[in-house]
């Protein structure tokens, strides 16, 4: 490898759940909100609403969970708790549950109230990995701010990883913590301090029970996955997993103005390997809201979005809103057919492909598509590459990771080509692939128009609130 600037400096490397995840190509899923939300037409509940409202009239988590698996999603991360504190499973730690509603469905062959064992089965049965979201804020909690809160909370997420629902691919937190609520109906703000609901403990017990999960949350050094800054999907073309320090997390500000800098594009000098995720839904928002019928994203603009996530090195998860019904719309389901569809063209035929190490290779016919990976079991180490075609400069960047996709908007013609690694620490090294996808299939996705606008969600946790 010519030409490579010499850094023996050590990468951080991921944990053996994320490495897992990065060599099985599991870097496309989604997480699923559905709940008392669905049916006040909100996007975060106040923690007053009745549990009389979750009735659907024809709830089928077999048919939510095919259609994503025929969106070519690998697996679903399930809302089992949003901000409203209801919980969707029969806990032992509230009465704010699915068990005080008039919620039906059968699970594992018997009829009953649990909607997180509902989806947990059917992802079994088409073959999706499943994953848990439970919010730290409960807005109807009596206790929540309180230190009684923290042990009802450590209590839920035990429930819920105890093997009852099986393996658990990601355990996913979030920031949008402490405000305002109904509280036991005292209905008033409550704020938490720094280290309130003991993550450490948390991600400890989690890793515990399940050995296989991978952790997301936007404020912990500790964790797999990162959140980007953004709810849009897409990240810098050179964006890298590793990331300095966040510097704590308190009263929705970060200790370390540099960590906020750098959420999406990370920097080869990071301390922690934490992959970013690309989080967005399918909707505008979160939950289904029937005024936002008509709204979800085409099949090219979410392939799009691919490329600017999966493409630049990270991980997309799409939201899923399932209806009142408690089914999928088939304008949701059609979007994530052709988005499936989409993928495999671009795919669908490879013309070349070599390492990093090797000479020129020859390429058989034109190529538009570029999928470039490095093996990243002992960090990220290239800081540069170029991909020549007939020995002149086609494509340049900086960092390559677990993929980098690139597309031409129009097909390259070279005989020969060749990936070199310009800069990296020692051991550098990546791999290359080239396919030929039809012209109008990329002309769609390139000409695909971007998400306009932010979510309430990302717009909140950018105020610092």
């Amino acid at each position: 490898m010519a030409n490579v600037a010499e850094n023996r400096q050590s990468r951080p490397a991921s944990r053996p759940a994320m490495a897992a995840r990065i060599a099985a190509g599991e870097d496309v899923y989604g997480i699923v909100h559905w709940g008392l939300n669905t049916y006040t037409d909100r996007e975060w509940g106040y923690g007053d609403a009745d549990p009389a409202l979750l009735a659907p009239a024809r709830f089928d988590a077999d048919q939510i969970v095919r259609a994503c698996r025929d969106g070519g999603l690998c697996g679903l991360v399930v809302v089992a708790k949003h901000h409203d504190g209801f919980c969707l499973w029969p806990t032992r730690t509230t009465d704010y549950c699915i068990a005080a509603s008039p919620f039906r469905c059968r699970t594992s062959g018997a009829e009953c109230r649990d909607y997180v064992g509902a989806m947990s089965d059917a992802c079994r049965r088409a073959g999706l990995k499943f994953g848990v979201y439970c919010s730290p804020w409960d807005r109807n909690s009596a206790d929540y701010g309180t230190p009684k809160y923290v042990e009802t909370y450590h209590a839920q997420l035990r429930e819920l990883l105890d093997g009852r629902y099986g393996d658990v691919f990601e355990m996913w937190f979030d920031g949008a913590n402490g405000g305002d609520g109904h509280y036991g109906g005292a209905r008033e703000r409550r704020r938490i301090g720094p280290g309130y609901y003991r993550f450490d403990e948390v991600f400890d017990f989690v890793r515990r029970m399940q050995p296989g999960a991978t952790i997301f949350s936007g404020e912990s050094d500790d964790s797999d996955l990162r959140w980007p800054g953004n709810e849009m999907g897409f990240l810098d073309p050179d964006s890298r997993a590793t990331v300095v320090s966040t510097g704590g997390f308190a009263d929705g500000a970060f200790g370390n103005p540099d960590y906020v800098a750098q959420r999406n594009a990370g920097t080869p000098d990071g301390a922690f390997f934490r992959v970013a995720e690309a989080d967005f839904p399918l909707r505008r928002g979160w939950f289904w809201h029937e005024g936002e019928c008509g709204t979800a994203k085409s099949g090219e603009t979410l392939a799009k979005i691919y490329l600017g996530s999966v493409g630049n090195g990270g991980m997309m998860n799409i939201g899923i809103a399932p209806n009142a019904d408690g089914v999928l719309d088939e304008e949701d389901a059609a979007a994530l057919r052709h988005f499936a569809m989409l993928r495999r063209e671009l795919f669908a035929r490879e013309v070349a492909s070599a390492a990093s190490a090797a000479p020129e290779t020859p390429v058989s016919e034109p190529f538009n598509v570029v999928v470039m990976r490095e093996d990243v079991a002992h960090g990220e180490r290239v800081d540069g590459w170029e991909l020549l075609a007939d020995g002149r400069p086609l494509l340049r960047g900086r960092s390559i990771g677990a993929k980098r996709i690139r597309v031409l908007p129009e097909p390259c013609a070279a005989r020969r080509c060749a990936l070199r690694i310009t800069a990296g620490a020692e051991g550098a090294a990546a791999s290359f692939a080239l396919y030929r996808a039809d012209g109008e299939v990329v002309r769609c996705i390139l000409a695909a128009t971007a998400p306009a606008d932010e979510t309430d969600t990302a717009k909140w946790m950018e105020a610092g609130r």
